[in-house]
């Protein structure tokens, strides 16, 4: 994230949680859990759609306009692979193993890298598979 300093980018990572956690549940989703961490990495939002039931995990990335790469061309492979393996991990702990998943990514672009302005979202559900 350039040249960010940590608190910056946590921040940030926050206001954009915020932002997302909010646009979902406008459609229709239900928090679960926020920032779980896992000895495979962080997991930042699960949520479970009202319709189908599914529980989604959600991948926040906040940047700003400024910042070169996209919020979601932060999501690599190596990426996806920890967020799968912290999904498998959190849904064991709470007996879910067989549970319909899904996997979302939601970019939050703002002004500037200290959060201000309306913020774009771009929200892709199923942005990649386990």
């Amino acid at each position: 994230m350039g040249l960010f300093n940590f608190d910056q980018r946590k921040d940030l990572g926050r206001k954009g949680e915020d932002v997302a956690a909010r646009y979902l549940k406008r459609l229709g989703h239900r928090v679960l859990a926020r920032n779980v961490v896992t000895p495979f990495g962080e997991l930042d939002l699960v949520m479970q759609e009202k319709l189908s039931g599914r529980l989604v995990f959600v991948e926040v990335k906040a940047r700003s306009r400024e910042d070169v790469a996209a919020g979601e061309q932060a999501v690599g492979r190596a990426k996806q692979r920890h967020v799968i393996r912290a999904a498998q991990a959190w849904l064991k702990s709470k007996g879910l193993s067989d549970a319909p998943v899904r996997f979302d990514v939601v970019a939050v672009a703002y002004a500037d890298a200290a959060g201000h302005g309306e913020p774009e979202l771009r929200h892709i559900p199923g942005a990649f598979l386990a």
